[in-house]
């Protein structure tokens, strides 16, 4: 009898800590940068919940993602631009970076750009060994 007693009132409170888990209004649900990219000195970070934010590192490699809804600090510690950045075709050209995105939190993301073009002969991830 005690058994069934002690499962019942475990059950009534096992909502109750599932409901303390949920985010509050006004609260957002955590995200990651997913992807770097760069438009001339105009660094854009995507995010996996489809934010964008955008923050022109023209002269300052290090500073914050100012009006982002996921406050991220940005450091940049190379940026090569490419030469062929300022012709007519110069979106498609991707400067050499490499950005740290740190959050409140203490966590880190680490990008390259421009993002490395996956080889026709192997699939990324995949290890081909010898016979």
């Amino acid at each position: 009898m005690r058994f069934a007693a002690r499962l019942a009132a475990l059950s009534l409170l096992a909502p109750l800590a599932l409901a303390a888990c949920v985010p509050g209004q006004g609260t957002r649900a955590p995200s990651w940068p997913d992807r770097v990219t760069f438009q001339g000195t105009v660094m854009r970070v995507s995010f996996i919940d489809g934010t964008v934010c955008r923050a022109n590192i023209s002269g300052q490699y290090t500073g914050d993602l100012a009006g982002c809804p996921h406050p991220m600090r940005y450091q940049v510690t190379r940026f090569e631009p490419s030469y062929l950045g300022g012709v007519a075709v110069g979106n498609i050209f991707q400067p050499y970076a490499e950005v740290t995105l740190k959050d409140a939190q203490g966590r880190r993301w680490s990008f390259k750009t421009p993002e490395p073009i996956p080889s026709r002969s192997q699939p990324d991830g995949v290890l081909k060994l010898p016979h």
